[in-house]
């Protein structure tokens, strides 16, 4: 049974509405109700006794005044919204950028807004769920900034230091090489899991999964075929990864350095994207693009988005207030540049959390765990460096 909803119609134009609501009334079993806009207030929520679970707004030709009115209203303190308006790529963009999960034109699509209105309704049931991993996409904003290695520490981390159960998601498909980073056969099941996630729980995919000794499991592929973006299904992606988050804590998913529909499936779902860059005017140019994509095209606000500086070195001329004021987010994290260390782990096989435990760049990482999980890594190798430090002293 599929699970309904309290949603709202609202708009300015009666007829509009009239025609939405046979739609609407015919194609899905939703709870409808009707808000008729001609108080002046632009704003379709205002003085609401009680808050739909999903918004269907219907914009006339002073759009962009009703978008901006509903942009005022804080993202947490409204419903998932779909946008109906005229067929002009403007609205559009503007819609997306305003958290629009979905935006259509008359003569009206029932199929895709029945389709539309359904995935709103799965993902409030499965936030309302009893277990919904935490998901965070990683993304370099310039190609070899260091995502991959800050992905693999970062997840080594929430499992081996705060004691999480988590999985590593590696959804580059042609170069993908994170089980290296472990010492682990190259010998993932991604693809396959993607074909196959329609009929699979989160035990069935504990099969696909490769294990590491601290707990953390990785997913990736080796397939020997050329895999390209078109290859790849998005609703299956998509389930994959509901299927992913319905058995682990926390999941860190490692993308390419790429806007396609793949990493748009990724990037939408995500809690948190980390965009990696590196001390440089280009980097900071591209992370800038980068932002300004992930904003505009798939409607993802700046509050989702941290932005992780690697190989951090104070001494260069471009700091931290103009990499924030250039990016327009305060999120701003800096992981300390320590190339050997990581260099030598990464050739042996060897996690740099296990090879370099106390390094600055470890050390950086484990407090990010600490951040995005919410909890206290445990002392681990940390404390035992430091009891046998004082034990030598004495």
């Amino acid at each position: 049974m599929k699970p309904i909803m309290r949603v709202l119609l609202a708009g300015r134009d009666a007829s509009q509405l009239a025609e939405m609501e046979k739609v609407m009334v015919s194609g899905t079993s939703h709870i409808l109700s009707l808000r008729h806009i001609t108080n002046g207030n632009s704003d379709p929520l205002y003085n609401l006794p009680e808050m739909p679970e999903t918004l269907v707004f219907c914009v006339t030709s002073a759009w962009e005044e009703e978008l901006r009115a509903l942009d005022e209203r804080p993202m947490a303190r409204r419903p998932p919204t779909i946008v109906i308006g005229p067929e002009n790529i403007a609205v559009m963009r503007m819609a997306m950028r305003v958290g629009a999960r979905d935006y259509f034109s008359f003569p009206m699509p029932e199929y895709d807004l029945r389709n539309s209105l359904n995935r709103i309704a799965e993902g409030l049931q499965a936030d309302a769920g009893i277990h919904n991993a935490k998901l965070t996409a990683v993304i370099n904003a310039k190609g070899g900034s260091g995502a991959s290695i800050i992905a693999a520490t970062l997840a080594h981390s929430l499992a081996a230091r705060i004691g999480q159960r988590v999985s590593l998601l590696d959804l580059d498909f042609q170069f993908g090489h994170l089980s290296s980073l472990f010492d682990l056969p190259p010998d993932g099941g991604l693809v396959d899991a993607i074909v196959r996630s329609e009929n699979m729980d989160a035990m069935a995919l504990e099969g696909h999964m490769l294990k590491h000794k601290s707990g953390l499991h990785i997913l990736g592929d080796t397939s020997q075929q050329l895999i390209v973006p078109g290859d790849i299904e998005e609703g299956q992606l998509k389930k994959l990864i509901d299927v992913v988050r319905s058995g682990y804590d926390q999941v860190i998913a490692d993308l390419p350095r790429q806007i396609d529909p793949v990493a748009g499936v990724v990037l939408e779902s995500a809690d948190v994207i980390l965009l990696v860059v590196q001390q440089s005017i280009a980097h900071v140019q591209d992370a800038r693009q980068m932002v300004r994509y992930l904003n505009t095209y798939l409607g993802i606000p700046p509050n989702r988005m941290r932005i992780v500086v690697n190989r951090w070195d104070k001494r260069l001329d471009l700091n931290v207030e103009d990499i924030r004021k250039s990016l327009e987010i305060e999120d701003l994290i800096c992981i300390p540049n320590d190339f050997s260390k990581v260099a030598e782990s990464a050739n042996l096989g060897t996690p740099l959390l296990d090879f370099a435990p106390s390094s600055p760049v470890s050390r950086s990482i484990v407090n990010l765990a600490e951040t995005l999980s919410g909890k206290k890594a445990e002392a681990g190798q940390f404390g035992l460096g430091r009891v046998l430090r004082k034990l030598a002293r004495t």
